[in-house]
């Protein structure tokens, strides 16, 4: 984990081969230490002319896993009065509610309750508020014990031939959701070949689900430095935790970027 003394040693940090850096909230001080660990990676590895990319599509990836939290955290609070004799473990093994998991994350009244935690969060942030705890005693209604399994976590390994970002968080990714998402990726591409690229954001500006909008912005990133979105962004569920896994090749795959950027 990295602590307060991250910017007094980041060269220290960048040493090591995995990282692992915990997420609350993106406020100015985690955005501009992730930022700079990125920059100072990417450097390391002579790939810095990437930086703004990697640090959009990590942010993207961030700002969806904070929102699943929610929604996690939501739902959960839902299937606890409808069987509280359930552990969480137990929500996971049961089909049934897990099918009701799925339907309490996705409904309307959620997406509210979600709206209003992001505006309850964002003034929090917007007021410098240094107590965390007020707003996850407060808003979140957490106890100690329950805000430890909502933090995001940032790891970043690196391998000989790549730099590896995974974003992980404690909500489960239910396969519609995995399967919304690979629907959405697909079309993305099929835009995408067939130079249809605005066509297929006019589209989803007319279309009241927004889902996979944000990530057809981060694919198109990296179609335009020259790589596979499918192999270099995967989103997938292990252990009942989601992951988001950026790929940095290190050397030896942008080397037809100058002639494949379409936009």
């Amino acid at each position: 984990m990295i602590d307060d003394d991250f910017f007094n040693n980041i060269e220290e940090y960048i040493k090591k081969t995995d990282i692992e850096f915990d997420i609350l909230f993106v406020d100015s001080i985690t955005k501009d230490k992730i930022a700079l660990l990125v920059n100072k990676i990417l450097i390391k590895y002579k790939i810095e002319k990437y930086y703004e990319d990697v640090i959009y599509i990590l942010m993207e990836l961030i700002t969806n896993a904070i929102k699943a939290r929610y929604l996690h955290l939501i739902s959960l609070k839902v299937l606890n009065e409808m069987y509280p004799n359930y552990s969480l473990d137990e929500y996971y093994s049961n089909p049934d509610i897990m099918k009701k998991y799925s339907d309490i994350f996705r409904d309307d009244e959620s997406r509210e309750k979600l709206k209003n935690i992001l505006k309850n969060e964002n003034k929090f942030l917007s007021d410098n508020n240094n107590n965390i705890d007020n707003f996850y005693n407060d808003v979140l209604l957490l106890n100690e014990n329950t805000k430890s399994k909502f933090i995001i976590k940032l790891f970043i390994h690196i391998t000989k031939n790549n730099v590896e970002f995974d974003i992980v968080n404690d909500s489960p990714l239910i396969m519609l959701g995995r399967t919304r998402i690979d629907s959405k990726r697909l079309t993305f591409k099929e835009y995408y070949n067939n130079d249809m690229v605005e066509s297929f954001f006019l589209e989803q500006l007319d279309n009241t689900e927004s889902a996979g909008f944000g990530l057809a912005l981060c694919d198109l990133r990296l179609y335009n430095i020259g790589l596979e979105p499918t192999k270099h962004l995967e989103i997938y569920n292990d252990n009942n935790k989601t992951h988001s896994k950026l790929i940095i090749p290190i050397k030896g795959v942008f080397s037809h970027l100058i002639f494949h950027n379409k936009y």
